[in-house]
């Protein structure tokens, strides 16, 4: 299933900025989304069959979207196989998620940011110091795992699968694909040891 939480090129991009910066928001402050990760939730609830399992991938504000999806869908006793979040804002990843998370972001041959969306966002929170005090944890929310993907171009770009987006024999879609199925099969094999 494809679905675009916050509405494809035919809605206003302000109307899309004002409800990802309502969804980050709230993210950041342990609250419900109000937008695109509530319409995606009942978009997939549609569909879902029991027993189903899930596997939800998101690229840009779409990926916090899928967070916040997930986490409502696990609590309400969904299967979630894992998230992948490609070129997305940080966003806190709730503990109950974060070994199920890969967070893909796109790096140039030698390996400098080419997307600006990642630098969005925080994945920051306080944390328990010595002496009862607190200090600014940066990865607190994060998710476990967090990977560079090679990428020829920027953030429109890691779906690509035709000239000049051709690095190494392989295209920017068969990059992001293999990242992704390389991590699925780690965690299937982890999830047999456990």
């Amino acid at each position: 299933m494809i679905h675009y939480p916050y509405g494809d090129w035919t809605r206003p991009r302000l109307d899309q900025l004002r409800e990802i910066g309502s969804d980050l928001w709230n993210n950041a402050h342990r609250k419900s989304s109000r937008y695109g990760g509530k319409r995606l939730t009942a978009s997939i609830e549609q569909v879902l069959k029991p027993g189903q399992k899930l596997l939800l991938i998101g690229h840009s504000a779409g990926a916090v979207a899928s967070i916040q999806a997930a986490d409502t869908l696990l609590k309400a006793g969904r299967t979630i196989i894992g998230v992948v979040q490609i070129g997305s804002p940080k966003c806190a990843v709730p503990s109950s998620l974060s070994h199920r998370v890969l967070y893909l972001n796109g790096v140039n041959t030698m390996l400098k940011p080419v997307d600006p969306i990642p630098r969005i966002g925080t994945w920051g929170g306080w944390s328990a110091a010595r002496f009862g005090l607190k200090r600014w944890n940066h990865l607190k929310q994060a998710p476990f795992e967090r990977k560079p993907l090679p990428l020829i171009g920027g953030h429109a770009d890691y779906f690509r699968d035709h000239h000049p987006y051709i690095w190494n024999e392989s295209t920017n879609l068969q990059t992001t694909l293999n990242a992704i199925w390389t991590w699925l099969q780690l965690n299937e094999k982890e999830d047999e040891y456990d």
